[in-house]
């Protein structure tokens, strides 16, 4: 079996390619920060391989996908790649917006589009969205305007995907224990225990084994979906 998994240095996308690799994957992994990538082919061996490539670019899409093609075929792609900045919407730069959008909502459907003929039926593509699409998330508004459109992208591509035999895994993380927020620039949820992002990764190994269209964790995330309306807006 064979996997590309991008935002693969750090957070969720690390923690899939130790579990993947651990499942018997072969799985290359894509991001920007090639020291982190090296260290963690020095930590997996020749199961894992890299590619550097820029998501908010589609010159960096396009390195990604060539790399891809060098595995033959692609049984599980992880469009996992993301990021956010805490500011006020109409604060952020032309460039910042552009690329959020580009790494969070152009990339994972370019990059699909691009791996498609690599993908046999039963393949699994999996877009990680995030929970709070069902909030307001008004400390990182853009960051959840390109989720939503994730989100609804996800929906419509996964009726594209099954004409083709290829299924699609929608995920929901909550709160998770990486440096998003950190980097983001934006204090850890006083009201939220995070999970670990191992435990997001098992989940998504399991949903792609188990058929599952739509994965929320913790579960409990999914009460947002009712909820999420009715709350207050989230700093």
């Amino acid at each position: 079996m064979k996997a590309v998994v991008t935002g693969a240095s750090s957070g969720i996308g690390r923690a899939l390619s130790v579990e993947m690799v651990g499942r018997g994957f072969e799985v290359l992994g894509v991001a920007r920060n090639e020291a982190a990538l090296r260290a963690l082919r020095e930590e997996l061996g020749p199961r894992f391989r890299y590619a550097v490539a820029d998501l908010s670019r589609l010159e960096g899409v396009e390195r990604a996908a060539e790399a891809a093609r060098e595995l033959g075929e692609v049984d599980v792609l992880v469009n996992n790649a993301g990021f956010g900045l805490r500011k006020p919407l109409l604060e952020h730069s032309d460039e910042e917006l552009v690329g959020m959008l580009m790494v969070n909502f152009v990339a994972p459907i370019a990059l699909t589009r691009r791996l498609l003929p690599l993908m046999r039926r039963g393949s699994t593509v999996v877009n990680v969205v995030t929970g709070g699409i069902h909030v307001l998330m008004a400390g990182l508004p853009a960051y959840g305007a390109s989720k939503i459109a994730l989100h609804y992208a996800t929906e419509a591509m996964r009726r594209e995907l099954r004409e083709r035999g290829v299924r699609l895994v929608a995920v929901y993380p909550g709160y998770v224990a990486t440096a998003f927020h950190e980097r983001a620039g934006s204090a850890p949820a006083r009201f939220a225990r995070p999970v670990p992002p191992e435990r997001v990764a098992r989940a998504i190994l399991d949903a792609v084994e188990r058929g599952r269209e739509r994965v929320y964790v913790p579960g409990y995330v999914a009460l947002l979906r009712v909820l999420g309306p009715h709350l207050p807006p989230v700093g």
